[in-house]
């Protein structure tokens, strides 16, 4: 097991997410955000979806930046971790960035900036097989996904199928969307996708980036 210096020493979910990252990694933690912090972070999407503030999640960035519905079909809502809005995105930004300082003291990845958006897939949208690095870009090092969806159960749908070879068409893994639950994955050579769901799924996704 990892010792992480005495900045986060007693908790024990960076101790365990920190170790699954250097032997495998990725790493899925339950419950690694209090449900009341899920639950407000849940409803402050709610309010944002039924408010108009989404928009059809892009392919690509920049000038390549295409809306394919056949690829990706969610929505989503970018948020400024410099000016959080509530006291629950103070909460989650406090805490990706005492995670940001973690990973940097023990595997010395120089992330230095951490992005976050609200996503939301309606009933039977998905995102196909992809990698979370642009091409010819290798600034996103780690991707870190928080489930919001309460009550979720496998019948449900919607997992994150993280697969465990650089090919992307061996083994997986499959992340039921549970509140409360992060995935975290190293970014260089992990696809991955998202299953279509008979329910509305809601997530927090963050990538964090060296220069």
């Amino acid at each position: 097991m990892i010792q992480i210096p005495a900045a986060s020493a007693e908790d024990l979910r960076f101790q365990c997410l920190l170790d699954d990252l250097i032997t495998q990694g990725w790493s899925v933690q339950k419950n690694f955000l209090t449900a009341d912090t899920a639950a407000m972070l849940r409803a402050e999407c709610l309010i944002r979806w039924q408010g108009g503030e989404f928009r059809h999640a892009g392919v690509g960035r920049g000038a390549e930046l295409k809306i394919r519905p056949e690829v990706r079909s969610d929505h989503v809502c970018w948020l400024d971790p410099t000016i959080p809005d509530t006291p629950q995105q103070q909460q989650y930004f406090a805490t990706m960035e005492q995670l940001r300082q973690a990973v940097n003291r023990a595997i010395f990845l120089g992330i230095f900036q951490f992005e976050a958006f609200f996503a939301v897939y309606p009933p039977g949208k998905f995102y196909q097989k992809h990698l979370d690095r642009f091409r010819g870009s290798e600034d996103r090092t780690l991707t870190a996904v928080l489930y919001l969806n309460e009550d979720w159960k496998e019948e449900d749908g919607g997992q994150l199928r993280l697969y465990l070879d650089e090919a992307g068409v061996g083994p997986h893994v499959d992340v039921l969307p549970e509140a409360g639950t992060l995935a975290v994955f190293l970014t260089e050579g992990r696809w991955h996708e998202v299953l279509p769901a008979t329910r509305e799924r809601m997530s927090l996704t963050g990538f964090f980036r060296t220069r």
